[in-house]
């Protein structure tokens, strides 16, 4: 795969990134999530290119708050930190917690304390970035839904499966170890943030977000690398 190409994908992202912004409707979310989903499987060769162009990423990485995640041990959970946000218009959403219990007022307290998310700079490759994980949950009533963690890499291909995006829905070839991820995929589609996106397109907006900020300096060259 020659670096042309990458930056043409690059260029796709960059407008199904801004298209989903402006338009903020299923279609937009799809063709976004399709579109993530084929960069996403170039993971190899675009660190390829970056080792080659001695182009070394400077992704974010959420840092782990050992008080919230006491906190949430024993109970029915979905840890969203979000800690970089969205720049989606008129709002932004940080840190999505959903606790299933009463909590103390200490707890109250430690979640207030904590305040919202830190996200801090690293040297992760693309690969690596993609394979570092953004949701934490667990449901300890329900044996079929034990805790899991789930990478930016298994979110954008879920999404892209069993949405629509890249297959018709129910289409999607069976794989036992990633459609183990449907359930919580599923219900975190059902939860709406800033004025009406699901939670997952809302995720993959940040993670788009993310991706063009970083590789604008070696794959946009085209308008700037501006979202066309």
């Amino acid at each position: 795969m020659d670096l042309a190409h990458i930056k043409l994908q690059f260029k796709r992202l960059n407008r199904h990134y801004s298209f989903s912004l402006e338009k903020k409707d299923e279609v937009a979310f799809l063709d976004l999530a399709h579109t993530l989903r084929v960069f996403s499987d170039m993971k190899n060769e675009i660190d390829k290119s970056c080792t080659q162009l001695n182009f070394i990423c400077s992704f974010s990485n959420t840092l782990k708050n050992n008080e919230i995640s006491k906190i949430l041990k024993g109970s029915k959970y979905f840890s969203i930190p979000l800690s970089a946000g969205v720049e989606s218009p008129n709002m932004q959403v940080k840190g999505i917690t959903i606790i299933g219990k009463a909590l103390t007022s200490e707890e109250v307290k430690s979640l207030y304390e904590a305040g919202p998310p830190v996200s801090i700079p690293t040297n992760l490759s693309f690969s690596q970035w993609l394979g570092a994980n953004i949701i934490d949950t667990a449901n300890p009533d329900n044996e079929d839904q034990p805790k899991r963690s789930i990478s930016r890499y298994i979110l954008i291909k879920r999404v892209a499966n069993i949405l629509g995006a890249s297959h018709p829905a129910g289409a999607e070839a069976e794989d036992d170890s990633e459609n183990s991820f449907d359930p919580y995929v599923y219900e975190l589609h059902g939860m709406k943030v800033a004025d009406g996106y699901p939670l997952t397109y809302y995720q993959l907006l940040g993670i788009a977000e993310e991706m063009i900020e970083v590789f604008n300096p070696i794959f946009g060259d085209i308008n700037g690398g501006q979202p066309l």
